[in-house]
Parts: C-alpha cells; structure tokens; sequence
C-alpha cells in the first residue's frame, strides 16, 4: 500500500526533531536553499513531507506579500508539532496529514513546491512526483533536495548501532543518505512531467551540543527510537558514549560542527 508509513515518529520524536534536529540541520539547509534560488513577492507554496513545517515557515519569512502556505505529511506527530508552532503572521497556514502519494487536493493549486530531504523516504517515488505534478501549475516549479552521501556523522552512528544493537538499526541510520544517485533522482523527476537541470551541490554543517544529553535526544528523535527506547540504560549509555567518541574531531568547544553534503534539483511544471 502506498500510504503505509515506514517512518513514523511518536510525538515526544516529533518534538525532539523540532527542538533537536531543526536548529542543527533542517533549519540551515532550508536557509541555504532559499539562499540558491529567487522567490517571488507572493506564492501559494506545498511544503510536501513537511515535518515539523521547517521549509514552509522559512519560506513565509521571505515572501513580502500574503500567500497560502500548505504542509503535508504522513506523521500525525509532526502535523500536531507543525500546528503548534505555527508562525503568526500575514500569510495563511493549512496543515495536512496524507502520504506524498494521494494527497487531499485539487489540481493545479501551487505555485511552488518544496520537498526538503523527503523524497527518499517514499515508498513509491514515482507516484509521489506524479502528485507533485498533478497539483502544481504549469510553470510552476518544483524545489527538491536530496543528501548526495552518507554523512560521517551517521556513518559513525550505524557502525555504533551495528555493534551493539543490531543491523536493521544500522541500516535504518543511514538510511535517509543511501538513495543519492543524482542522474537517477534527476530521471525520475523529468519522467513526472518537469523539466529539470543537472542538481547543484549545498553544503551544510550539522551544528549540535557534544554532550550528552544532546546526543540522547538527537538518536531518540528518528525511526530507531522504540529500539533504542529498549535498550538496558547501561548499553544505551555505551552506545551514546562512542558515538561521541567516534565524532570528537568535529568537536569545536562544546559544539559539534559536522559536514552533509545535499542535491538541489530546481524543476519546472511544463
């Protein structure tokens, strides 16, 4: 079934990856696109696989004059965060739960479509960029980005996992990173019905805490969470310690800086 949801976050994960994972990350690489493209002064935008609403809220604080902003995603947990934390401003917010591949609305309604690090997540592609396709305008542009490599980070985190939890947690790690053939996303994008160049390449450094708790927090707010969530506290405890080994050449002061490496794909609805 296309609507199964393979990466469901709880909703303390959901506010763990707003408190966490937005300021370390999403948060700069929303920027750093918004940063490589131009904007209009009005748009009606789909921010798809939303998450917490991190693009959808970066982009209201560039668009000058009111516009229709909507958010869709499969976790309920991250719609409820997305809501919460709506931004009071001039622009209108809607916020839907549906899968990238059968969402709730109309043809031809966008402008603009952001899909920040979502389509590698999907379980059918193809049919999500058809939807994509569907409801945006002619000449209406579809704004997508993609990791281009498994980033040392999580690298270090799936060889911590492999050792003392189990392969499947491993894979799941980096499983956000693996599908990063820019020809083939490039393929599938043109083949939905967009004209589309050859991808830029943004690179962003994930900035987080080198304590502790910050380590807790971020490895709780992903798909490994219930594993984890079971683990004795003493392998927990180890398994949190060597990843912090594992990264200390990143660390700057107290803080983590640490590289990712993303595809940015402009295409255009034709």
């Amino acid at each position: 079934m296309v609507n199964k949801n393979r990466f469901h976050l709880s909703t303390s994960a959901a506010e763990s990856y707003e408190s966490q994972k937005v300021p370390a990350i999403f948060s700069p690489m929303a920027e750093r696109t918004l940063d490589a493209i131009s904007l209009p002064t009005r748009a009606t935008v789909l921010d798809m696989a939303c998450g917490t609403g991190v693009m959808a809220k970066a982009v209201s604080a560039r668009l000058s004059e009111p516009s229709r902003i909507v958010g869709t995603d499969i976790n309920p947990a991250m719609i409820k965060v997305a809501q919460e934390n709506t931004p009071s401003n001039q622009h209108k917010f809607e916020w839907i739960v549906a899968p990238a591949e059968q969402m709730s609305i109309q043809d031809s309604q966008f402008d603009l479509i952001f899909c920040q690090q979502g389509l590698q997540f999907f379980p059918d592609k193809k049919a999500a960029l058809k939807e994509s396709s569907r409801v945006i305008k002619t000449g209406g542009r579809l704004i997508l980005t993609c990791w281009a490599a498994i980033p040392p980070f999580f690298q270090t985190v799936a060889d911590v996992l492999e050792r003392h939890v189990s392969l499947d947690a491993a894979k799941v790690a980096v499983n956000p990173f693996i599908w990063n053939n820019a020809e083939e996303i490039q393929e599938l994008i043109s083949d939905a019905g967009f004209t589309v160049s050859s991808p830029i390449q943004l690179s962003v450094t994930r900035n987080m805490s080198a304590s502790i708790n910050a380590m807790e927090e971020e490895l709780l707010a992903t798909p490994n969470e219930p594993v984890l969530r079971s683990l004795p506290e003493e392998k927990f405890s180890l398994v949190v310690t060597e990843i912090l080994h594992g990264v200390q050449k990143y660390k700057q002061e107290d803080e983590l800086a640490m590289p990712q490496l993303s595809y940015l794909f402009n295409a255009f609805k034709h």
